[in-house]
């Protein structure tokens, strides 16, 4: 067989058609969906629907996968269904000409599908909607012991895998549409399978007796919810994959309990290159397939509705790229099912963007910094089942270490079990607390040697009846970092407890009228410990100030040396040491931006870094230093431990490596 015939069969199945790639091999993906409805949606689905514009985006765009809507919020399938809840008029089979057009040119095609979230079922079938403490039905967040499962989202997810032979689906409306159901099917299944008889008195708000364990018990039924569904389409369809959105991420911090096949969510459409920093990093923790969405415009869901630059996608692509994932865009599909063209076409110079960078960012961060995101705090403080009540400490936080120039990973307790190894971990500022077994392992990891940061009272004390030597009166040796005079630093979590002689301050840092210990750098076994009396992640995140970058950046030069540090540059930059076929790719992402601002929309023109000074740790010197994806040399000094090197313009993303 020739080399020809070779590369042919590898390219193609048994039925002639290009091979498509599955969801752990994609990098690149198109999200399009219009959450279909009778009254927004006058002229039948189709009407202007072309199989040309389908075969220009596969072949102007190449993207991996393309994901459209059949199913929205409102619970009206936006294909010619057989189930049941079909929108009443079709110009022909919308979902049929979008499939043979994919499949022939080797796009796989997924589907948006409305989970939990369904309208039109919940109006049809009040008694399967979700109850509220008060007797009221839910207009739209069906019932997790009701047939909602059986009745509709199975069977369709079957149709869709069978009939049309779509590659998987992309779950919406799940763990975040999730709400407390207080339904007597589930009062009494919480009775049976707990022995807590709630005897009326349901529990509502946190002080009410048995909250927590219902809170939990309605977990577990949208855990089992997910496990049901996805089981049961593998069984017939094991090759069809699925997503629910945002599950096993930080709006559910927890481990895979289901048999997904990948991982996914879009994040915030107002402030993205900041969710796209956070989520990304804790979706990452779960060491599966996974990728991010950005929406293509900004977006406050009420009354702001701006298309981005293409360039400001770039940015936030490159921000998920540059963490290990892969990336979607959202363009809204037209009131009938068709594509955005001019949109989309717009957007013609993003995958080729990415592309030429594919091959030097797939692969997994790097220990230096580790950020535990809870799961026991996070649920303590959740003002539902999944909400992200309480992550402005942990945004902000994230936001802190990558604008210093550290790469950073957000943990959980799960996977500091598997694996505690970094130089240092991160508690932040916590809402109730740690469980003490998660407590007792991180004082442990300092007295073997670890770096254990701990922000804002609620932290400090949890680990002072922890053992750990950050109460008040304690006579021992450590570093502390002081506040002067003004201008105002932040809010005071409770003023860090630090007594003792001062070995002199590493920072003078504001914190309203006086002078207080802000921080402090205490010995302990092997380790060390830091208190930090201050939400500095809250604050950060609300109003952010270079003085907050000065604190975290002189404790950190005072814990350990990172592997890679950005010595200097003019302009914001994040840093992430990835770890790709067993080199080090050190990841460069241009993040200069009002990305904060509610007062300016889009980013048309994103200033360059100029002069970005690293160093990295070597054992030996490199033959080469080289930026990629351009391949250009970098002239570069080596002292016998770090090689420095500096990267004259850094218009969005580039990729260093040094080569042996």
């Amino acid at each position: 067989m020739s080399r020809l015939q070779q590369q042919k069969e590898s390219l193609h199945n048994d039925s002639g058609m290009p091979l498509r790639k599955r969801r752990a091999e994609s990098f690149f993906g198109l999200h399009f969906d219009f959450h279909a409805d009778p009254k927004s949606c006058p002229d039948p689905i189709g009407l202007t629907l072309k199989e040309e514009d389908i075969r220009t985006i596969c072949r102007e765009l190449r993207p991996d996968f393309i994901q459209i809507d059949c199913k929205g919020h409102p619970g009206w399938a936006s294909y010619p269904t057989k189930i049941g809840n079909a929108m009443p008029a079709f110009c022909g089979d919308p979902l049929r000409l979008w499939r043979d057009v994919t499949a022939s040119e080797g796009v796989a095609l997924y589907m948006h599908y409305s989970g939990v979230y369904d309208m039109k079922y919940c109006a049809e079938h009040p008694q399967e909607a979700v109850m509220h403490a008060d007797g009221t039905r839910s207009d739209s967040m069906t019932c997790r012991l009701g047939r909602y499962d059986d009745d509709l989202l199975i069977p369709q997810l079957l149709e869709l895998a069978g009939e049309y032979g779509v590659d998987g689906v992309w779950v919406d409306g799940e763990c975040w549409a999730s709400d407390p159901d207080y339904d007597p099917r589930v009062i009494e299944a919480f009775k049976k399978e707990t022995g807590i008889d709630l005897a009326g008195r349901f529990p509502v708000k946190r002080e009410d007796p048995y909250y927590d364990e219902f809170m939990e018990f309605n977990r577990e039924l949208f855990r089992r919810h997910v496990r049901y569904y996805t089981d049961a389409v593998h069984a017939k369809f094991p090759d069809f994959q699925i997503a629910s959105n945002w599950a096993f991420t930080d709006h559910m911090p927890e481990p895979v309990s289901a048999n997904v096949d990948f991982l996914s969510g879009d994040f915030d459409p107002i402030e993205s290159l900041n969710s796209a920093r956070y989520a990304g990093r804790a979706i990452a923790l779960q060491h599966m397939p996974w990728d991010l969405m950005s929406w293509n415009f900004r977006s406050d869901h009420k009354s702001i509705h701006i298309d981005k630059h293409p360039c400001q996608i770039m940015q936030e692509a490159s921000v998920v790229a540059a963490l290990g994932g892969g990336y979607q865009d959202y363009i809204n599909q037209k009131r009938d099912g068709s594509p955005q063209m001019a949109q989309i076409l717009n957007l013609k110079e993003l995958p080729a963007f990415l592309r030429r960078r594919e091959k030097y960012c797939r692969g997994v961060i790097r220990h230096e910094i580790g950020m535990l995101m809870s799961m026991y705090d996070r649920n303590a403080n959740s003002d539902g089942l999944y909400q992200r009540t309480g992550i402005e400490k942990l945004k902000g936080l994230t936001s802190l270490f990558c604008d210093i120039g550290y790469s950073m990973e957000i943990v959980s307790e799960a996977t500091l079990k598997k694996d505690i190894s970094f130089p240092v971990l991160v508690v932040p500022e916590l809402y109730r607390g740690l469980e003490p077994e998660t407590a007792a392992m991180l004082v442990r990891y300092v007295k073997d040697g670890g770096k254990l940061i701990l922000v804002g009272s609620k932290a400090i004390g949890c680990f002072e009846k922890a053992g750990l030597p950050v109460g008040c009166g304690e006579e021992i040796g450590f570093t502390t970092f002081r506040v002067g005079q003004d201008p105002f630093l932040g809010s005071v979590a409770g003023a860090c407890p630090l007594s003792g002689a001062e070995e002199g301050a590493l920072a003078h840092l504001v914190l309203g009228k006086g002078e207080k210990p802000l921080a402090a750098v205490i010995p302990y076994g092997k380790g060390f410990v830091v208190p930090v009396g201050m939400n500095l992640g809250t604050d950060y995140n609300n109003l952010s100030q270079f003085m907050h970058k000065n604190l975290m950046r002189a404790i950190l030069e005072k814990l350990f040396t990172p592997d890679v540090r950005i010595e200097s540059a003019r302009g914001s930059v994040d840093m992430v040491e990835l770890e790709v076929g067993g080199r080090l790719m050190i990841q460069l992402v241009n993040t200069n931006g009002h990305h904060k601002s509610r007062n300016i929309a889009t980013e048309d023109d994103i200033p360059p870094v100029i002069d970005l000074e690293l160093s990295v740790k070597a054992e030996k010197k490199p033959s080469c230093v080289r930026i990629l994806p351009e391949g250009t040399a970098l002239p570069f000094t080596y002292d016998g431990s770090r090689v420095r090197f500096t990267v004259p313009r850094l218009d969005i993303y580039e990729i260093v490596t040094l080569e042996d």
